[in-house]
């Protein structure tokens, strides 16, 4: 298959690998976090493959100061609350900065508060990550991966009260009902407390509330994708219900929209296009029940996905004849890299990829069975689950 610029040209047969590939990462990654949410104790609902998201035991640093290169805001006070989702992980701008940049190009100048300011790092299971693809905005926020909506509605009370926004932008819930399988009354009941609770601590606060995005297990799971679909009626007639003129509450639908083997590059996490639509969410109820900035504007961008950091390869002579060693930097957010060679001496002059991609914990790595005497030259692509991004540079060398 052809490759035009950065983005795959369009097939129905290539969506069809993509939507298989994206099975394979999210089986991968789900299957050691299920292990480490049962080896913590905490109870897994059903035996359906779990969604690729971080393990309730996952490490996480404390609450930190501001980091120095985020800007100030000034008004509206801004919350998100969510998960996975919505925290990000290694290398990503998440949809707060599509947000958080869409309504600065408006003209507003919103102060974006909460207790957390960081990515989860993908590759190594551990929070606390900086290394967001443009970290120049304000992107605290309240969120975490493996965050609950039943543990929420007992936190964000006091939470509220700390950072005191104006608006609290909520996207929660898939993890209580795959991870915890939360029944739906008491999932009804967890988000009117929620929502009482967050009253209780601002009574005039304004609220948004996510409906959950698709997720690449509603399609194999038919009893999963019911429950998320009653949950997200559950979110529509619970904001109608509870919204008052004093605390309105309002519901972000687009993001429903999401094409699963486009957007999200684990099946379940949003790549760089699936972060302008969870964004673009938002920004609509925002605008249009509120009058704070414009609609998202259409058509959407479509964007590069996969790693954006360029990653260093270093191509070295092994001791054995035939052999040579590659070492590489990690790009943030990869956790595989695809190697890609010709053989310079015998004039290839196309690239041909290896059969097998390499994890981060395979750097450095010994290539075998070349030609002795020959130039080869060497490149990786970072992936990122299912998304591939930027290629390293060349390196050649002439195989011992």
């Amino acid at each position: 298959m052809r490759r035009s610029g950065s983005r795959w040209l369009g097939t129905a047969q290539h969506g069809r690998r993509r939507l298989a590939a994206l099975a394979v990462v999210a089986v991968a990654v789900a299957g050691c976090q299920a292990a480490a949410a049962g080896a913590a104790g905490h109870r897994v609902a059903s035996t359906a493959v779990r969604p690729a998201r971080s393990s309730p035991a996952a490490a996480r640093p404390a609450p930190s100061p501001t980091a120095p290169a985020q800007p100030s805001g000034g008004s509206p006070r801004i919350m998100i609350v969510g998960d996975s989702i919505t925290e990000g992980s290694s290398g990503d701008y998440t949809w707060q900065y599509r947000l958080y940049e869409h309504l600065r190009a408006d003209g507003v100048s919103p102060r974006m508060v909460g207790p957390h300011h960081w990515l989860f790092n993908n590759v190594t299971q551990v929070d606390g990550d900086r290394s967001y693809a443009d970290p120049s905005f304000e992107h605290a926020n309240d969120t975490r991966w493996g965050m609950t909506l039943f543990r929420e509605k007992d936190a964000i009370g006091s939470t509220v009260a700390i950072y005191r926004p104006d608006y609290l932008l909520v996207l929660l819930g898939l993890d209580d009902i795959f991870w915890f399988g939360i029944s739906q009354p008491d999932m009804a009941a967890n988000l009117a407390s929620f929502i009482a609770a967050a009253r209780a601590a601002r009574p005039h606060i304004r609220i948004v509330l996510g409906l959950v995005p698709p997720d690449i297990h509603q399609q194999t799971d038919p009893a999963f994708a019911a429950r998320i679909a009653s949950y997200n009626h559950t979110i529509s007639s619970t904001a109608l219900q509870l919204s008052t003129i004093g605390s309105p509450v309002a519901v972000a639908r687009d993001a429903t929209g999401i094409n699963i083997a486009a957007d999200l590059w684990d099946g379940t996490h949003p790549n760089a296009n699936g972060e302008v639509k969870i964004a673009a969410a938002f920004a609509d109820v925002l605008a249009g029940r509120f009058h704070l900035g414009r609609a998202y504007p259409r058509p959407f961008p479509v964007l590069p996905t996969g790693p954006l950091s360029r990653t260093r390869l270093l191509v070295t002579p092994s001791g054995t004849a035939g052999d040579a060693m590659l070492s590489w930097s990690l790009a943030p957010g990869a956790n595989s890299y695809k190697v890609y060679l010709k053989d310079v001496t015998r004039r290839e002059t196309k690239f041909r990829q290896l059969p097998w991609p390499l994890s981060p914990a395979q750097e450095p790595w010994t290539v075998s069975l070349l030609t002795s005497g020959d130039t080869y030259a060497f490149k990786l692509q970072a992936c990122k689950g299912a998304d591939c991004g930027a290629f390293s540079n060349v390196a050649s060398i002439a195989a011992p």
